[in-house]
């Protein structure tokens, strides 16, 4: 399931190609548009590989490990 878009109070949700809304109390208070959710012990979970925090902490750290190769 990925979340299309927030209107209001509820979440604009594509699963299996049908739009469907999800009461933005059911689910984690930072969804946000782009979100992969994952149903979960009666819950609904954002799949998040990586945080972006964590995704740009590890772009830096290959980028330096490289500028250290190269010289």
């Amino acid at each position: 399931m990925v979340v299309d878009r927030i209107e209001g109070d509820f979440a604009v949700v594509e699963h299996r190609g049908e739009m469907i809304e999800i009461p933005l109390s059911e689910l984690p208070e930072n969804v946000r548009e782009g979100d992969v959710l994952i149903r979960m012990n009666g819950g609904y979970s954002i799949y998040n590989v990586l945080s972006e925090e964590k995704r740009m902490e590890m772009a830096e750290n290959l980028e330096n490990l490289f500028k250290r190769k190269l010289k």
